[in-house]
């Protein structure tokens, strides 16, 4: 199997790099990227590739983040640092999402819209899950679908699977182990998994970029700057995801009384959060509602959940009202998380979030997952998890031209 697609390869990136020039790279992705791995990794090996040359990295990678709330950060997270280089990471969130092919081509025609200057390379990491695929000859569901979207515009992609499944029949390699067994001969992959461990996962997705950029170089025969190719019309017809955003949530909203706005100099949360949001909305009480009023298809909500996190009910347009739960089996502990509501008809719309006064039954789910040990902090802690607090960060939008 091939591990390294160069297509239209990186020729303005490799430019720069070899003429000793500032060069901005962003890392764009969820954890794997987020984490001090191959991002870290990579960027030290330019570095020694190309001593003369100034290279700024930016870490826009979110733990347990897809392609849909990176069309929305793109301009935030991407956009404004005018990067040369942007690596984009999202396949192992995505899960194979059959929408996914159209986030990532809003991510890449958002890029492209921008700057025709700009290089992009797809790396694909893997799951444990994706091991036997590799092994069979086959790449993940969403890689594939990637792939499609870096054959319609050029751009070079990197198979992180290839280099892990052959060193995994080779018997080199454990995927997943305990933290507290090491074998002998064998590098241990993960320990959950999902994320390599570090150095010694990592090091093996960076030898794997590495030895593809280098060959990208090779390949690499266009003189000068590349004016990077932006088809007329997105390969997914009437893809609306170039048209997603981020805003504050003050933007476009109307906040009852009982809302208030955490900062970091007054609010702990606010302050470990303070990376992804300059503040936080929060309210407690059952019946404290927002309401938005937008133009577009979708709306989300980009928020913290945690212990304490309440439901949301939510009406569109004056309609029958359903509810959003901001609990989720992940929430014995403080962490970003988003949700968009399902698609509308592209136009204007009214959209009431209101804290709901019923409760999840906290405990109920965590013993549905078997997690045993949030089960005893809910028993241990009964009174954070009995509480409806919602706290919000930021809204999503997509908004196509009407």
């Amino acid at each position: 199997m091939k591990e390294a697609f160069p297509r239209r390869g990186l020729p303005n990136v490799i430019q720069k790099l070899e003429n000793g020039d500032t060069v901005t790279i962003v890392y764009f992705g969820g954890s794997n990227t987020r984490s001090e791995g191959y991002r870290v990794m990579t960027a030290d090996w330019l570095r020694e590739q190309y001593p003369q040359a100034d290279i700024r990295t930016v870490n826009a990678g979110i733990n347990g983040t897809g392609s849909d709330l990176g069309c929305a950060r793109v301009e935030t997270d991407v956009l404004r640092h005018k990067p040369d280089l942007v690596f984009v990471e999202f396949v192992g969130n995505d899960g194979g999402d059959p929408e996914s092919k159209a986030r990532i081509e809003g991510i890449v025609r958002q890029i492209r819209k921008r700057s025709r200057f700009t290089d992009i390379l797809f790396v694909y990491t893997l799951k444990e899950r994706d091991v036997a695929l590799f092994q069979a000859g086959e790449y993940q569901k969403g890689a594939l679908m990637q792939e499609e979207v870096a054959d319609y515009y050029g751009i070079p992609s990197i198979h992180l699977g290839v280099a892990v499944s052959h060193l995994v029949s080779k018997g080199q390699l454990i995927f997943t182990s305990r933290e507290d067994v090491s074998i002998s001969g064998a590098v241990i992959f993960t320990h959950d998994s999902i994320h390599p461990t570090i150095p010694e996962g990592h090091q093996i997705y960076t030898d794997t970029i590495t030895r593809s950029f280098e060959r990208i170089r090779e390949l690499q025969d266009h003189p000068g700057r590349v004016v990077h190719h932006l088809p007329q019309h997105p390969l997914v017809p009437a893809n609306p995801w170039e048209y997603a955003g981020m805003l504050p949530l003050d933007s476009l909203t109307t906040f009852s009384a009982g809302w208030s706005y955490m900062t970091p100099d007054n609010s702990a949360l606010a302050r470990e959060y303070n990376w992804l949001f300059p503040g936080l909305w929060r309210a407690a009480e059952p019946g404290e509602a927002i309401t938005v009023q937008f133009e577009g298809t979708r709306i989300g909500l980009f928020d913290i959940g945690g212990p304490d996190s309440g439901r949301l009910k939510v009406s569109v347009d004056g309609g029958e009202p359903f509810i959003v739960d901001r609990f989720t089996l992940y929430n014995d502990h403080n962490r970003n998380q988003y949700v968009f509501l399902p698609e509308l008809p592209n136009g204007q719309h009214t959209v009431r979030f209101e804290v709901d006064a019923g409760k999840t039954d906290k405990a109920a789910v965590f013993e549905a997952s078997g997690n045993e040990r949030s089960i005893e902090h809910v028993r241990q802690h009964p009174e954070w998890y009995d509480q409806t607090v919602i706290q919000l960060g930021k809204l999503l939008l997509v908004q196509p031209p009407l």
